[in-house]
């Protein structure tokens, strides 16, 4: 049996909210720990902060993590 679950090679995560810019599915980037419970994105001068939910999502044929908008924060400088 394959196993369908995204490892850290894949990459990807769906993110729910937030800017509506944001690409989703979302990849992940390198050394993104696959465990990690929030994800914060730099999109257009704000740090976009991501909690992870309980939630998977199939994509590209993976079940990947979903990441849900949780605050934005300015970017200092």
């Amino acid at each position: 049996m394959a196993d369908n679950h995204a490892t850290d090679m894949d990459g990807l995560a769906v993110l729910l909210g937030g800017p509506s810019g944001l690409p989703s599915p979302y990849r992940l980037p390198l050394g993104f720990a696959s465990g990690s419970a929030r994800l914060t994105v730099a999109y257009y001068g704000r740090h976009h902060h991501f909690e992870r939910t309980d939630e998977m999502r199939l994509v590209q044929g993976r079940l990947v993590p979903v990441f849900r908008f949780s605050y934005s924060t300015a970017i200092a400088e």
